[in-house]
């Protein structure tokens, strides 16, 4: 007779990965998707380690919600490398990939002014390999025959402000077809030197500052970037506040560290009009790691924390997966209002996305361009009617036009009104830990090569590619 019981765990899915105990990242391994309870696991069966489980989510509900949120591909426009192995092994990016670039990072410098002690890229002071413009040339040209249009571009490193041409890179893609540029740096030399300052205001609209921004807390910042970085930071801020140069706080989370600062770091962002938004990304087991213990945290883990803190006004419908990547990546949006209590700045925000009906998410014909589809808009602006949730007109018929063509790949408007926006995004990338052969073929974040692009996270990987 069959064998029963409610405490066996429910088979939600197959897919691949890799065994984190043997480290082998040549060999791909069978996986079981399943649940037990409220949280879901990867089941791996490793034919030299044997079985293992590693924690993909703790929300059953919401994971499952994920899959509802899947849109149809919006893919590369060409593809640079063949099948030979199979994914990930081709990634360059191959036939099989199911994402365009909704983000592409160019990486040019290894050099970084700090030693963080965690670190996706290994750099460290000394790591030199500053890009050429000749191979920075040669990286967007290898973007633009995936993307013609880029969405966005991240100028990443090292710490690119290190290098001594960024200036003229900077410069150098902004003038290129991409949509939006930004510069993701531990802002050292933004708090440090005014005239650089003064060189990236003068970018314009389109540019925006990606700041790292893991803590107000000195131990915490300590334990993650190993130096007590709150004036730095403090400083930048306030440069950028001043130039009227817009922001993105980006937050590392590592369990047990800084996991409860999340709502603290959501209020102080609320306090600067040039922040925009704040991106939290779970430690990725990649590169640099010197941590210990159960540090890691599932993108489900930092949405409950928003979702259940009443301090901010998110709630469970307003914080949705990306449907170009849903497992992957969550995202809230938010119309922001500045106001000021005894001279203190705080923003009134107002969530948008749980009131937007799914459907007009998942149909969208594009993944950016929401405004070019005058339906989609429409039905946007009818269904939020922000001018009456706000109390007042703040925003303009072009405004409602250009709000969510940043949703939900992170643009902004390059006309005014992106001060009106305010977003929340939780992105976790793949690891030997969580790596799932299906996810990673929508992976939207790519790190461009003079002759290749990668998707994000087995670049961080290092898996060996086959061509």
């Amino acid at each position: 007779m069959a064998h029963y019981t409610q405490k066996y765990d429910l088979f939600l899915g197959a897919t691949q990965s890799f065994c984190h105990r043997c480290g082998n990242l040549k060999r791909l391994i069978d996986a079981h998707i399943v649940s037990r309870a409220d949280e879901v696991y990867l089941r791996k069966f490793c034919p030299k380690c044997g079985e293992s489980m590693v924690m993909i989510s703790d929300d059953l509900d919401y994971y499952k919600r994920c899959d509802d949120y899947l849109k149809k591909p919006d893919l590369p426009e060409r593809a640079l490398t063949k099948v030979v192995q199979g994914c990930p092994f081709d990634c360059g990016v191959c036939p099989q990939h199911q994402n365009h670039p909704c983000l592409a990072l160019f990486n040019i410098t290894d050099e970084c002014n700090m030693k963080c002690r965690i670190c996706y890229h290994r750099s460290e002071p000394g790591a030199g390999n500053h890009r050429s413009m000749e191979e920075i040339a040669q990286m967007l040209e290898t973007l633009l025959k995936v993307e013609s249009e880029p969405d966005l571009i991240q100028v990443t490193g090292g710490e690119p402000t290190t290098h001594p041409q960024i200036i003229e890179i900077l410069r150098y893609l902004k003038a290129s077809p991409v949509r939006h540029l930004m510069l993701n740096t531990n802002g050292i030399r933004i708090a440090q030197e005014e005239g650089f300052v003064h060189a990236l205001k003068k970018l314009g609209g389109g540019f925006e500052v990606y700041l790292q921004f893991d803590s107000l807390r000195t131990e915490a910042l300590k334990d993650i970037r190993a130096q007590d970085m709150r004036s730095i930071r403090l400083k930048a801020l306030e440069a950028l506040e001043k130039a009227d140069i817009s922001t993105t706080l980006v937050c590392v989370v590592k369990k047990g560290v800084n996991d409860d600062e999340i709502s603290e770091i959501i209020d102080f962002a609320g306090g600067y009009r040039c922040v925009r938004g704040v991106v939290f990304q779970p430690v990725q087991e990649a590169g640099r790691i010197e941590a210990e213990g159960a540090f890691r945290i599932t993108l489900s883990e930092i949405r409950r924390r928003i979702i259940e803190d009443d301090s901010n006004p998110f709630e469970d419908a307003d914080m949705i997966p990306l449907p170009c990547d849903p497992h992957k990546i969550c995202v809230g949006y938010a119309a922001k209002r500045m106001k000021e209590q005894n001279g203190k700045a705080y923003a009134e925000l107002y969530p948008v996305t749980g009131k937007i009906p799914k459907e007009a998410i998942t149909q969208q014909k594009g993944t950016v361009a929401f405004e070019q589809d005058r339906q989609f808009v429409r039905s946007v602006v009818e269904t939020v009617s922000l001018d009456t949730a706000m109390g007042e007109a703040i925003v303009g018929d072009k405004i409602k036009q250009k709000l969510f063509c940043c949703w939900p790949s992170f643009l902004a408007p390059q006309e005014m009104g992106y001060e009106h926006v305010f977003r929340i995004v939780i992105m976790e990338f793949s690891d030997i830990y969580n790596f799932d052969a299906i996810n990673i073929k929508r992976e939207c974040n790519f790190m461009i090569e003079p002759n290749r692009a990668i998707p994000f996270s087995t670049y961080n990987m290092g898996i060996a590619f086959s061509q």
